[in-house]
């Protein structure tokens, strides 16, 4: 099986790399955070989650499937941080999603490590960490499947 089969499913769902922050990549990848939550996020539908730890890790250190996304206030979307395991305080999230009517909580699925993280300039050259998430194209998709050797 390769990843980039998987990741260009027949509903035409996407791929992104996601800047998540190193205490963030880290409890998704153990399996304890299990939603991540968005100001903004992608307007076409996306089926796969390449995480990039950002600063001082810099790398990518998963992949993780995406099974819904939920769209609420900041006190519905607490509601799935209690039952999916969010990560934050209910005072880290109301201070996120401060000033947004609405935000966006990622539910994720099962999640897939590299061998050992991936350096992400072999991926997207001339690599710049996005401020929040960008589509990956296919030849960026096959370039992470191969590294992870799936």
């Amino acid at each position: 099986m390769s990843l980039s089969s998987e990741c260009s499913p027949p509903q035409g769902g996407r791929a992104v790399l996601l800047s998540v922050k190193p205490r963030y990549s880290q409890l998704i990848v153990a399996g304890s955070k299990q939603v991540e939550f968005r100001r903004v996020w992608a307007t076409e539908p996306v089926q796969w989650i390449a995480l990039y730890s950002s600063s001082p890790t810099q790398q990518i250190v998963g992949i993780v499937e995406v099974e819904s996304v939920v769209v609420g206030s900041a006190s519905a979307l607490w509601r799935l941080n209690g039952t999916r395991g969010g990560g934050l305080t209910r005072s880290e999230l109301r201070s996120y999603f401060a000033g947004k009517r609405e935000g966006y909580a990622v539910n994720l699925g099962r999640v897939l490590i590299p061998p050992k993280p991936i350096e992400p300039s072999k991926i997207v050259p001339a690599f710049r960490a996005p401020q929040s998430f960008r589509y990956l194209t296919e030849l960026e998709i096959n370039r992470l499947s191969r590294s992870f050797k799936l």
